[in-house]
């Protein structure tokens, strides 16, 4: 379902978050989704999408930035998505 090299960097780069529990393993998978979907990645996309609370929608979006799965902020633009 997703690239290797993406699945591999999730799971590599998992030491980073190590505070990140199951269930919310489970909502990032979601919302590489949502971003692979869209192609763009913003908080607002991941609220409206997903009906996440904006504090946890930007954790989720500075996981998938320390991931790889997005680029930097850049303001108020959408931030790049690296997936295909």
């Amino acid at each position: 379902k997703y690239e290797t090299d993406i699945q591999s960097s999730i799971n590599e780069e998992g030491d980073d978050d190590d505070d990140v529990s199951e269930a919310d393993e489970e909502l990032i998978i979601k919302c590489i989704e949502v971003v692979r979907q869209e192609r763009k990645a913003s908080t607002s996309l991941l609220q409206r999408r997903l009906r996440l609370g904006y504090t946890r929608a930007a954790r989720m979006v500075d996981i998938l930035e320390q991931r790889g799965v997005v680029g930097p902020g850049e303001g108020a633009k959408a931030r790049e998505v690296f997936l295909k």
